[in-house]
């Protein structure tokens, strides 16, 4: 992989051996750190934005730590009880679920002009229909259910 980079990627590769690297508790402290940044963009208060942002480069800092650090067996045992609390909070498809989402919306901003999106009733299923107006009836591809819908524009 690393190959391609030539020299460059060559030594990140060997400075990175016996590192621990990135793990799932690493990109979470990325990302909750990106959006206490983000919130913090928001706030024009002096006071709690020093707070917010000192908090963001924390954890920015302490997702850097655990990726450079050496003592992997360590940061094994926190990613281990990381991920534990993921599952007993139910949370282990969230990352999914978000990417999901955005796969979905940009579905919708692409077939904008050309498809309405609407729900079947009965399993919840997100429809694609041509933009073709009035009322019509159909089964859901998934539950196999008769929908009704009206489009109006």
């Amino acid at each position: 992989m690393f190959e391609r980079l030539g020299r460059f990627g060559m030594k990140i590769a060997r400075f990175m051996q016996g590192r621990n690297g990135i793990d799932k508790l690493s990109i979470f402290l990325f990302v909750l750190g990106l959006v206490v940044n983000s919130v913090n963009s928001f706030i024009p208060a002096l006071k709690p934005s020093l707070v917010l942002g000192a908090a963001a480069y924390a954890l920015f800092g302490w997702a850097l730590f655990r990726a450079l650090s050496k003592n992997r067996m360590k940061r094994m045992r926190e990613n281990v009880r990381f991920l534990n609390l993921v599952k007993a909070f139910g949370l282990q498809n969230a990352g999914r679920r978000v990417r999901g989402w955005f796969d979905r919306l940009s579905l919708r901003v692409k077939y904008a002009g050309s498809h309405r999106f609407r729900r079947c009733p009965h399993c919840g299923e997100t429809l694609r229909l041509s933009k073709k107006r009035g009322r019509r009836v159909f089964p859901c591809p998934k539950c196999g259910e008769e929908v009704r819908v009206w489009i109006v524009f």
